[in-house]
């Protein structure tokens, strides 16, 4: 596959990946020439291990530097319960956002998840909040908000989230200004992502576009100057079920192609310079 490619959505660590050596991963991504991985993290514990692998020793330098960092808190823990019940418990990844801004290329996975069955657990299992489906969003709204205030401070793009609430996502980073911005996997509607290329926002596409309609109308719908590629290993595969890795993002490249009816290096290309404009810390590594 000629040309550099930005996997610009990954959770590239090893509690993603307890049975696969992260640097088989990494060397089978440079093998397809991939050249810069966006690891989001989840948590704050994510977001600490994706530090200690750029300062493992044990990986070559070429492959940590394949690894850029981001921070931010997803609305939904790795358990499938709901991580914001408490304002509060953002604090702490906001801190380490503000410590380590200078070495993050982005702020992610942050966003809103309004899913019913999220919605309904995180109910049942804090019966004494006394809270309601309105409140747990309002709840999403205000952390995101908090994400998208250091955002601006810092000068760094978002990696967002958005299940079931893409208008909702769109409303609530236009009201609160945010300027640079992926939507990845986007699941709403055409509708609403024609308003958030009008803002000016990015949407990415993993490799599950080879069996999701949904995605294969999105990318027809927009402009190749406003798509991105992304894998978000280890979810998101050709397919479902099957642990996805970073090289299978030439798998997207390779889908838009063919819904655009272009050569799939035009992808290749576009794509990448759209990554480093988005996100133009990302260390322009060579294969």
């Amino acid at each position: 596959m000629d040309g550099h490619i930005v996997d610009v959505h990954a959770h590239l660590y090893p509690s993603s990946f307890p049975t696969t050596p992260i640097e088989q991963i990494l060397t089978r991504a440079k093998a397809v020439n991939v050249s810069s991985i966006i690891t989001v993290p989840e948590t704050l514990e994510d977001a600490q291990s994706i530090f200690e692998l750029k300062n493992d020793l044990t990986l070559s330098n070429s492959l940590r530097d394949m690894i850029e960092p981001c921070a931010g808190l997803h609305p939904v823990t790795p358990q499938g319960a709901m991580s914001l019940i408490r304002v509060d418990q953002a604090d702490s990844i906001l801190q380490f956002i503000k410590d380590k801004s200078t070495e993050l290329v982005g702020i992610g996975e942050v966003g809103l998840d309004f899913s019913p069955r999220i919605m309904n657990n995180a109910i049942a299992a804090y019966p004494d909040l006394k809270l309601d489906a309105e409140d747990l969003k309002n709840v999403q709204r205000t952390v995101l908000a908090r994400h998208i205030d250091l955002s601006l401070q810092f000068d760094l793009p978002l990696n967002v989230h958005s299940r079931s609430a893409g208008h909702h996502t769109l409303d609530c980073l236009r009201d609160y200004g945010a300027r640079k911005v992926v939507m990845h996997a986007f699941d709403g509607r055409i509708q609403y992502a024609n308003k958030g290329v009008e803002m000016g926002f990015f949407f990415s596409i993993p490799p599950s576009i080879v069996r999701s309609p949904q995605k294969q109308k999105l990318v027809a719908a927009i402009p190749l100057s406003n798509l991105l590629l992304e894998t978000d290993s280890p979810a998101l595969g050709p397919e479902q079920g099957v642990d996805n890795e970073p090289d299978s993002i030439v798998i997207s490249a390779t889908e838009i192609a063919k819904v655009k009816k272009i050569d799939v290096s035009d992808v290749i290309r576009q794509t990448t310079e759209n990554a480093y404009k988005l996100f133009p810390k990302i260390k322009k590594n060579s294969i």
